[in-house]
C-alpha cells in the first residue's frame, strides 16, 4: 500500500460489513493494492472477496531440493574419485549409501531455501510506524485504504452507511 497523507482507516464490528465495504471501495475505483485488512483473526481471501494471493515459496523449495540433490551427487562422486576403494567386486559408487546422503542433502537444501523464501516473501520485518487501533484487538475489523482527496467524503459516508463505527483519515503511529 502506498504511504501518503490520503490514508484512511475504517473500523467495522464484523467481517460481513467489512467485506461489503471492500466491494464499495472497488466501486469508487480504489485499487486492491491500496486496501489492507487488519484483524485480530486471520480471514482468507475468499471470505473477504479479495483476489487469491500466490506465492513463490514452493518454487524456491523445489529449487533447494534439486540443488541439494546435485550437491549429494557431487559429494558422492568426488569422494569416489578422490578415495577409490575396491572391495570384493562391488561398485565404487554404491546406491544405498548414496540414497542416505541424497536424502539428507536434498532435505537440507529444501529447508534452507524455504526458510530464505519465507523471509524474502515477508519483505523482512519493518519496525516503523503502523496503522492500528486498539479496538482491533477486541475483535473489530479495520480497513486501511488510500483514497483520493476529492472523493474521501463520499467514501466516508458510504462506509458509514455500511456499518463502519469509525472512518477517518489517519497517520501511521508507533505501537
Amino acid at each position: 500500500m502506498r504511504e501518503g497523507n490520503n490514508v484512511h482507516l475504517a473500523l467495522f464490528k464484523d467481517v460481513d460489513p467489512a467485506s461489503e465495504a471492500l466491494d464499495k471501495l472497488r466501486e469508487f475505483g480504489i485499487a486492491e493494492d491500496d486496501m489492507t485488512i487488519i484483524s485480530g483473526v486471520p480471514f482468507s481471501e475468499k471470505v473477504l472477496g479479495r483476489p487469491i494471493l500466490t506465492t513463490n515459496i514452493p518454487k524456491f523449495s523445489i529449487a533447494g531440493f534439486m540443488l541439494g540433490l546435485l550437491a549429494a551427487l557431487a559429494i558422492n562422486g568426488i569422494a569416489v574419485l578422490q578415495y577409490p576403494i575396491r572391495v570384493g567386486g562391488m561398485a565404487n559408487f554404491a546406491l544405498p549409501s548414496f540414497f542416505i546422503v541424497a536424502f539428507e542433502m536434498s532435505m537440507l537444501g529444501c529447508l534452507i531455501f524455504t526458510f530464505l523464501a519465507v523471509i524474502w516473501e515477508c519483505a523482512f520485518p519493518s519496525y516503523g510506524p503502523k496503522m492500528y487501533r486498539p479496538e482491533i484487538s477486541d475483535g473489530r475489523v479495520a480497513i486501511v485504504f488510500n483514497c483520493p482527496p476529492e472523493i474521501h467524503t463520499q467514501v466516508h459516508d458510504a462506509l458509514a452507511t455500511l456499518g463502519a463505527e469509525w472512518v477517518h483519515r489517519t497517520e501511521a503511529t508507533k505501537i
